[in-house]
């Protein structure tokens, strides 16, 4: 089953992979940008999948699904190979991430150029013998950069993005440890990186910094300063992203 699958989501023609992909949250679909778009439901090997979908060439899907699962819950296969069921070529994801370094503040913006995650790693190999080195996308990357730059917004381009499973948050002893090893941890980029990788599409993503982790600082993870510090990177988001994707979609 898995060769078969990994075949067909693999060998799609170059010609019909033109569209680009956003992986985000819900407020990503606030943004004027994404007005308009309609919903459909995508049939994977893995599940359905619902997409947004406009006649821009883009598709959106919201990774946590309605109502939200936790993050240890996703079915991450399933909404790879629905973007690429769709016809993307490019993902540019939206990440919310803790910081690793008390030199790294909330409200931060990061690009990683890699990432950690030798636990718990998605696959669409369960059934063959094939190995894949995972990355990130350098045509995604630089069209983030191109668009941070023309805007004058502040974009770290360089970091390692460590995943944990989720969903609680890290201990300070895991954070303790993990601080030697990266920058910035969340709970789901790593996963969405790998099978994008492994079915061939360009995949980065757009990291928010929307608290320290546990122990970097003295106060505690708090869930209501987390979303606040999700609202104040929303708005730099708003005028990110549209240049990103306009950048992108001279690459198609």
């Amino acid at each position: 089953m898995g060769e078969i699958i990994c075949d067909k989501y693999r060998n799609k023609r170059k010609n019909k992979l033109s569209k680009i992909g956003v992986i985000g949250g819900s407020g990503v679909l606030e943004i004027e940008l994404f007005a308009g778009l309609e919903k459909r439901e995508i049939s994977t090997e893995y599940g359905r999948v619902t997409v947004e979908e406009g006649g821009a060439g883009l598709v959106f899907i919201q990774r946590h699904g309605t109502p939200p699962l936790p993050p240890h819950k996703l079915n991450h296969r399933a909404n790879i190979a629905a973007l690429k069921e769709c016809g993307v070529k490019h993902v540019v994801a939206v990440n919310s991430t803790g910081s690793l370094k008390s030199s790294l503040p909330p409200g931060s913006l990061l690009l990683p150029d890699d990432y950690f995650n030798p636990w718990a790693i998605k696959t669409f190999f369960d059934d063959r013998l094939e190995f894949v080195t995972p990355g990130l996308s350098a045509d995604v990357r630089a069209a983030v950069i191109t668009a941070a730059a023309g805007l004058k917004v502040d974009l770290l381009t360089t970091g390692t993005y460590i995943q944990t499973t989720g969903p609680r948050f890290e201990t300070k002893a895991e954070v303790k440890v993990l601080s030697g090893w990266g920058d910035i941890v969340g709970m789901t980029m790593a996963n969405e990186a790998t099978l994008a990788r492994e079915i061939q599409l360009e995949y980065a993503s757009i990291c928010l910094v929307d608290n320290y982790a546990n122990g970097v600082c003295e106060q505690t993870v708090d869930i209501v300063e987390v979303e606040k510090a999700q609202k104040k990177n929303s708005r730099i988001l708003a005028e990110l992203l549209p240049a990103v994707i306009a950048q992108l979609k001279k690459m198609a």
